[in-house]
Parts: structure tokens; sequence; C-alpha cells
């Protein structure tokens, strides 16, 4: 890689004069060609450096290649660092414990090995460098490489764990103990198997289902498009809700509030709850439903309601649509108030405006203009309301035809005093076991 030069002494009494060309010639006779540092063989003529070893030419010693490597495109090392949240306080519940993935997402890339670049010898040979090491590059349950072996894709939505050195994407999100401040609140949009419980205060939101083989307490749990089951029932003073699109099944509710479009079913008992549903059941023999008010569209069954201390209990079946209209009709009722209050605002305003621009005779544009303001705002708040009032006439006429619908109400067993039974708007209480 290197040639070395030493001018002879003889030279001097030889009475021979080297010059820079004449010492290149020499060196290309030996076969040196490249490399040749004509700065050091000029100062070794001009400095007359004798019966010493110079350096004169260097080749380039080759670059090895890089090894192939493996870049995550999402992050799956969690350091469980709770949020911060905008006044500088820290949400312990919110951390950063499951990583999400969407089906055709890039999970990671594969940055392939270089060849490296070749060095030369000084008599111009090429010296071929070492190529970097390539990777293996494998993706595993749900994933895929693309065609050009780049990219490891996500083949469904899921959530990113990791076996060994392998990558995988989960579609059921195992839980494997509580739910609380190491695990943190879980938004998910697949399904999700808690092998624990769900602590006070945390949060449990998927599109999926939802299995839950400890018990809920003053917590929410919430299921978009599935199921909720809760092995070991459901503890709330109030606090607690759990809300599933198709059902929900449970041992026993105690002070919650739950709400399905589908079957609430309950195996034990049912305490001081409000669980508005398409179906209601409980029709175990040891079942016990005492307190609360009980709602469905369809049917309510259940094996004993209420007890011997006359806890008031409702059980309605309730036409759906009456039940639609009259929460709108509370909405409505609620945004005429608000409105009225503005309105009277805006009447009284415009008034005075009015009458001390007409005590004033010469007007300000200023004054004029907010005189306008307050004239614009009374005419628009008057559309709105007599939108409202008409809305409101609409869903009252509606409610004083009623209409039929198809259900029923079965007591299995005993039904006690203190007990209510209201089909639609028509309450019946019960005086008598």
């Amino acid at each position: 890689m290197k040639a070395i030069m030493k001018l002879n002494s003889m030279c001097l009494t030889d009475n021979v004069k080297p010059s820079t060309g004449s010492l290149i010639y020499c060196l290309n006779k030996k076969g040196v060609r490249d490399g040749i540092k004509t700065d050091i063989v000029s100062s070794v003529v001009h400095d007359v450096i004798f019966d010493k070893e110079v350096v004169i030419a260097e080749g380039k010693n080759p670059v090895a290649g890089q090894d192939a490597k493996i870049v995550m495109e999402v992050d799956i090392d969690h350091n469980f660092k709770p949020q911060e949240k905008t006044d500088g306080t820290v949400d312990y519940r919110n951390i950063n414990t499951i990583t999400l993935i969407k089906n055709g997402q890039i999970i990671a890339k594969k940055v392939p090995a270089t060849k490296g670049e070749p060095g030369w010898s000084v008599t111009g040979q090429e010296i071929a460098p070492n190529p970097g090491n390539d990777v293996k590059f494998t993706g595993g349950k749900n994933t895929r490489i693309s065609d050009d072996g780049i990219y490891l894709l996500s083949t469904k939505n899921g959530f990113i764990y990791k076996e060994g050195e392998v990558i995988h994407v989960g579609d059921v999100l195992p839980i494997p103990k509580d739910v609380d401040f190491s695990v943190g609140n879980i938004k998910y949009t697949g399904d999700v198997h808690i092998k624990g419980g769900v602590m006070p205060g945390f949060t449990v939101e998927t599109e999926g289902n939802v299995l839950i083989n400890g018990q809920v307490e003053s917590a929410r749990v919430l299921s978009r498009t599935g199921n909720v089951e809760i092995q070991k029932g459901i503890i709330g003073k109030g606090d607690t809700f759990v809300s599933a699109k198709n059902g929900i099944k449970t041992e026993f509710v105690q002070e919650a509030v739950l709400n399905s479009e589908g079957t609430i079913n309950i195996n034990k008992f049912c305490i001081h709850t409000e669980p508005p549903a398409i179906f209601f059941e409980m029709k175990d023999p040891h079942s016990n439903l005492i307190g609360g008010a009980i709602r469905a569209f369809t049917h309510i069954e259940a094996y004993q309601v209420g007890n011997e201390k006359g806890v008031v209990t409702t059980l309605s079946l309730v036409d759906k649509n009456e039940l639609v209209n009259r929460e709108k009709l509370k909405e409505l009722e609620v945004l005429q108030k608000k409105l009225s209050r503005h309105w009277s605002l805006s009447r009284n305003s415009s008034k005075t405006k009015a009458a001390i621009l007409k005590k004033m005779g010469n007007t300000s544009d200023r004054m004029a203009e907010e005189l306008k303001k307050w004239l614009n705002m009374y005419n628009d708040l008057t559309l709105k309301m007599k939108y409202v009032d008409k809305n409101m006439a609409d869903i009252k006429e509606k409610l004083k035809n009623p209409t039929t619908f198809d259900g029923y109400i079965k007591i299995l067993g005993d039904i006690f005093p203190g007990s209510t039974v209201s089909f639609s708007a028509s309450p019946k209480p019960l005086k008598s076991r």
C-alpha cells in the first residue's frame, strides 16, 4: 500500500543530480504509478535528502460495506411515561403501554447492506472491499414483507408485540393483570381480554368485544360494536359506567349505569342500577332485582323483583320511538330556556339603546352600530325560538297519539310491594306481594 524511496548519497560522488521528473520516471519503471506524492518527491530533490527512507506514494485502503439493519417505524419499547396535561399536572392513568397498528401500516423497514468502496495499490491494482453482512428480515403473525423486501407491513388492525426478535401483530389484546397504574387506560380497536379487573378511575374503550375475568369497580368500560362480559361483577357508587352495543353479561351489578342495544344478562343480583337495553334478563332462581329503574324495548325477565323492605324498583317496557321523542323534547326544553334568556337580554338591550339614541337626537356611528348588533341578535334569536317551538309542538303532538309495540315483562318468581311495572307511559305500582 506504500512506496518508500531512499536516495543514496553516492549520487554526490558520481556527480548525479536527480530531478523530480527523473525520480518519478524511476518510480514508474518500478511499477509505482498511483498515489505518487509529487510534492514529497520535489522536496527530496530541493532539500537534497539522502540516505533516508521517505514515503513517496500511498494507495487507498478499501472501505468495508455496512451491515444491513432493521429500523423500527413504530415504537414498541415503551418507557411508561405518564402524559403531562396542559396545566403541567401529570395524568398517571394515561401511559403509553400499547402500540396500536392499522392494516397495511409499515412496522419496520430494512436498510440493505452496502458493497463498500474499493481501494487501490500504488501499482494501480484495485483492492476489493468486504461487503456488509445481510440480516434476516422476517415477520410474525399477521405481518408480511413487501414485494421489494424492504418493508414489514401489518395485515390487520391490532397491536404489536415481540417474541424474541420476531415482531407479531395480535388481534385480541391480552392484559394479564388488573387495569391499574402499571397498565393505564386501554383504548383499542379490536377485542380485549383482561385477566384481572378494572380498578377505580380507569377506562377500557374498544371497538370489539371485552372479556374481564375480574370485576369492575368505579370505572368505565365501553364496547362500541361488540359485547362486554364481566365475570366477577360490577361495583359502583353511581360512578361506574358499562356500555356495549350488542350486549352485557355479568354476575352482579351494584349502583352502576349500564347501557346496551342488545341483551343485558345478570346472573345473581342487581341493586340500584339503571340499565336501559333492548332485552333485560335475570332468569336464575337465586337472582334478585332490588332498586333502580330497569328499562327495555322488547322484554324484561326477572325472577325476584324488590324485597320485603319495599325498596322502590321500577320495570319499564318502553317504545323506543317514544323514548327518543321524550329525550329529544327534554333537550329542546333546555335549549328553549337558554334561547329565552338570550332573547330577553337582546330585546331589553335593543329597547334601551333605541331609547338613548332617540333622546340624544344626533347619533354616533359607534352607537348606531351597537344598536344594529343587538337588533340583529334579537331577530336571529326570534327565528331560532320559532324553530324550537315548532319542533316541540310536533313532538308533543306525536306523544299524544300512543303507538303499539310488541314486548312483555315476565316475573318468574316474586315481585314485592314498592315495585312498579310500567308499559310505556302507564305505570302500575304494586301494593301487595
